[in-house]
């Protein structure tokens, strides 16, 4: 220490910030940290996350929930049948719906044996012990026996088979033979194994009051129709 320093008793060194011009905020010349000044559209001064504006310009894909409305009714609707009108529709014009029509019955003559009719949808054989041929061409014969107390009636007698809408009788070589008697004409006896085309109302003998009557094609006969039962006798 030197005593001609009246000015500095101590001998240290100060060292002291370089002073700043003070100015109206800073009147001291410090260094002052101020928070960042409050928005007016936020008095709170808290940070607020806002969504990015919406525009032709953002090219982000936007989910949005389905809009509320009414729950959805239960769907009764029918895959594969046909669309039910709506309620209070007005009904549909032309013909009610019907159900498709099925193949069509060809139309062929019946034949009336004693108190039974044989629709001829298939030929039919006629006798007392009747039996089918060795050689069977087109649909299997119907057999039908008949009753022949005095045997004037052959085991296989006659064959009857439509034709368009007539009939064509057959005398399978019987051995009393075969006597046609059509609607008008006078009646014949057929020749053995001969045929003959007849007509409706044309009535064909056999023996023993055997009768086969032709029948129309228009008549209603079912192709089941019960046929004679074969008889008790041997």
């Amino acid at each position: 220490m030197r005593d001609d320093d009246t000015h500095d008793e101590i001998d240290d060194t100060v060292i002291r910030p370089r002073r700043r011009t003070a100015s109206a905020d800073d009147p001291l010349g410090d260094t002052v940290i101020r928070p960042r000044a409050v928005r007016a559209a936020d008095p709170l001064g808290d940070t607020v996350i806002r969504q990015r504006p919406s525009g032709p310009a953002d090219d982000d894909t936007v989910l949005r929930g389905a809009p509320a409305g009414p729950e959805p009714t239960t769907d009764d609707t029918v895959r594969g049948g046909p669309a039910r009108p709506p309620v209070g529709a007005a009904p549909l014009a032309g013909p009610p719906p019907r159900l498709p029509a099925g193949p069509r019955t060809a139309r062929v003559p019946s034949v009336r044996i004693g108190d039974h009719v044989v629709r001829l949808d298939r030929p039919v054989i006629v006798g007392r012990r009747p039996a089918l041929p060795r050689v069977v061409r087109g649909p299997e014969p119907r057999l039908v026996t008949v009753r022949s107390a005095s045997g004037q009636v052959s085991s296989s007698h006659v064959l009857v088979q439509a034709s368009g809408e007539a009939a064509v009788v057959e005398d399978l070589r019987s051995t009393n033979g075969t006597v046609v008697r059509p609607v008008a004409g006078a009646p014949f006896r057929m020749p053995s194994g001969g045929t003959a085309v007849v007509l409706t109302g044309t009535v064909v003998e056999i023996g023993d009051g055997n009768t086969v009557e032709i029948l129309s094609p228009h008549l209603r006969a079912a192709p089941g129709d019960p046929v004679p039962a074969p008889p008790d006798w041997p």
